[in-house]
């Protein structure tokens, strides 16, 4: 039987009033990620969720969205508890461009969407995690609007971003658009296990705290996946 997905997560907010941590995972699925890239990078995002699940606290807390762009962006798993996700879906390259900006735009679109949920339900949430991983150049100027909207978010604690480059074609100073106060990081390689071991760490880390307290992440992690 069909059930409203809005319904579904207002449900689960009923059931859970935990706190929340929203992370929205935006990832490029296009042309260049086709091959190995592709298989570590589903490798990566099926590890992430094995550690949330693994933690009882993130496990109640954390609620992951999965993004996906190319020649558009799409909605690959929306917000809702982790119990009602199981396994990530696989993700499969569509050989198409890289619509960057659609990408982050249909992210922060469905943070908000879900901070909404939360508000009106009366569940308290941590600041919003965005993700943001690829491997090109962006091929629309959608990445100028979409950018101005996540560093204004992010200048008023409404956001943390983590913009992440994959290979040597990544345009970092185009990644630096998304993030005043973090600068972008490139993967070693294809350590995207290593990388998303980090994130799920960093989110049980933020779950064992309150929302508005401040949490120190593990910056010495970081160098086993990523660099400057």
């Amino acid at each position: 039987m069909f059930r409203d997905p809005m319904t579904v997560r207002a449900e689960d907010l009923l059931l859970n009033p935990t706190n929340r941590i929203p992370v929205a995972l935006c990832l490029d699925i296009s042309g260049s990620m086709n091959g190995q890239p592709m298989q570590e990078l589903n490798e990566g995002v099926r590890l992430f969720f094995e550690a949330l699940n693994a933690d009882p606290i993130a496990w109640a807390s954390a609620e992951v969205a999965i993004i996906t762009f190319s020649d558009q962006a799409e909605v690959c798993v929306d917000f809702q508890g982790l119990s009602r996700i199981g396994s990530p879906p696989e993700l499969i390259c569509t050989g198409g461009k890289t619509n960057l900006g659609g990408g982050v735009s249909l992210a922060l679109d469905r943070l908000e969407a879900r901070k909404q949920e939360y508000q009106k339900a009366g569940v308290d949430y941590f600041q919003p995690w965005l993700v943001l991983m690829t491997d090109g150049q962006p091929t629309t100027a959608e990445h100028i609007q979409a950018s101005a909207r996540s560093c204004n978010l992010e200048e008023q604690h409404k956001l943390v971003v983590f913009p992440i480059g994959i290979g040597a074609a990544a345009d970092m100073s185009v990644l630096a658009m998304f993030s005043r106060k973090r600068s972008p990081l490139r993967l070693k390689g294809l350590n995207f296990r290593q990388f998303f071991e980090w994130l799920s760490k960093s989110v049980v880390r933020v779950s064992q705290s309150r929302p508005g307290e401040k949490v120190s992440l593990d910056l010495e992690g970081i160098k086993g996946w990523g660099e400057l």
